[in-house]
């Protein structure tokens, strides 16, 4: 009996070993590796603006949008000549367009030029010249499709156009005698799938967005001045289509994959490794004063930039931040023509007083790993490029996430100081733009 009493009595320390055991076998996993890049094989001699996007042809030359001078360029292997497809000069035999556009990888190595000012994709062949112009499924929607910093509009491998739209407000004008009320804002957005041949449409998935709050106050002449209010640390989502048509979703929540799949199917994959960064009271009110003042430097001078709240990975702030600082007027729709014009009470220029952002008490206490839209991208692998908001890992450099399709942070890529990732080739080719004494170059390295 002594001997049968002491078995069974050993048998929870037996399960609680077995379990420290495999918690152990957990935590020792291998860490995720840090890889490098080569040293960089090619440079242009053509400096670049600011870029809507690269594209590796077949051949190994370089289509680049480079939206910041309206122009497209195509650079051979080397990248040490090129060669402009597209401009914004007057009389140019192809034009740009007159606003910043996008591209978007067609079959083989043809490419559409989405051109937001016409409502129209011109079709570019292998060479860069204009073989075609075609009409979008949803013609509303070209701006979006052209916004880099809604994510890369693609087109799946059935030919569908996959693209993020936006949701209009209801806005409604102030009305005689009654109180305004200003319309719910829009916390989400829906990617969506477009058909050519079919015209229609429908909605693969949603995202989280900023929702954007506005203060509202009266003037005289019956107008409303409206002033967004600005929060750096929104908690939003990121998304980018895969090679085979899958589309990956990063919860910004909790840093997680949901999929919507080639065949429709959708699965979720666990969470993945953050380096989750807390922030007290006095961090949100430096954050908070910090942020105030680079709005009122860039609406100052005209200039553009990231934000102190986020990755500085040299494309600008985008989002809700370029509406912060600025203000807007409407008249009472009942205002008869001639009457005296409302006085807006937002007409001075942009200080550091007068920015709108939220109370400190709306902030997170902790960094939410995205911060900017449209920075998630995908490789010719099927990999999903990923730059977390904070990690303990990012001296240095840029450090990227690279997940595998089955959401795994398989390893992490170190982007050389000074240097914005831009793109991807075949066979772990990296291009990245770094600016110097003459201006902004294209380089290309590859990962070790």
């Amino acid at each position: 009996m002594l001997f049968m009493s002491f078995v069974f009595s050993h048998r929870p320390l037996v399960a609680v070993l077995a379990l420290v055991a495999s918690v152990t076998a957990l935590n020792a996993q291998e860490p995720i590796p840090v890889r490098q890049l080569a040293p960089v094989d090619a440079t242009s001699r053509d400096t670049v603006n600011f870029l809507y996007g690269v594209r590796e042809l077949s051949n190994g030359g370089l289509l680049a949008n480079d939206a910041g001078a309206r122009r497209l360029v195509l650079f051979d292997r080397s990248l040490a000549t090129s060669r402009i497809v597209a401009d914004s000069a007057s009389g140019s035999p192809s034009p740009y367009g007159k606003r910043p556009a996008g591209i978007i990888p067609g079959a083989a190595d043809t490419t559409l030029l989405v051109d937001v000012a016409a409502r129209a994709f011109v079709v570019l062949d292998h060479s860069g010249r204009v073989s075609g112009v075609m009409s979008p499924p949803r013609a509303n929607d070209v701006t979006s499709m052209a916004n880099p910093s809604l994510g890369a509009a693609r087109l799946d491998p059935k030919g569908r156009l996959i693209y993020r739209s936006t949701l209009p407000m209801a806005f409604k004008p102030p009305m005689p005698g009654q109180p305004f009320s200003m319309p719910a804002m829009a916390d989400s957005a829906p990617i969506i799938r477009a058909d050519f041949d079919t015209r229609k449409a429908d909605t693969l998935a949603w995202v989280r967005v900023p929702k954007l709050t506005v203060t509202t106050s009266s003037v005289e002449g019956g107008g409303e001045v409206f002033r967004p209010m600005f929060n750096p640390l929104a908690s939003i989502d990121d998304w980018a289509m895969l090679p085979d048509g899958s589309i990956a979703i990063l919860r910004g929540r909790d840093y997680h994959i949901d999929w919507v799949n080639a065949d429709g199917s959708r699965t979720s994959s666990p969470k993945m490794p953050f380096d989750w960064k807390r922030l007290s009271d006095s961090d949100k009110d430096a954050l908070l004063d910090s942020t105030r003042k680079t709005i009122a430097k860039q609406l100052a001078t005209g200039a553009s930039g990231p934000l102190p709240s986020m990755a500085a990975d040299g494309h600008g702030s985008g989002g809700a931040a370029a509406l912060a600082g600025h203000s807007l007027t409407i008249l009472r729709v009942d205002a008869p023509d001639g009457g005296p014009a409302p006085k807006s009470n937002g007409a001075p220029p942009p200080t550091v007083s007068n920015i709108e952002l939220v109370p400190p008490s709306e902030l997170p206490d902790y960094v939410p790993p995205v911060l900017r839209s449209g920075a998630m991208l995908a490789d010719p692998d099927g990999n999903v490029w990923i730059l977390p908001s904070t990690s303990a890992q990012s001296t240095g450099g840029l450090l990227y996430d690279v997940i595998d399709r089955t959401g795994r942070v398989v390893q992490r890529v170190r982007i050389p100081e000074g240097r914005a990732l831009e793109g991807f080739g075949v066979g772990g080719v990296v291009y990245m733009t770094h600016r110097d004494s003459t201006g902004q170059h294209l380089e290309r390295a590859h990962i070790k």
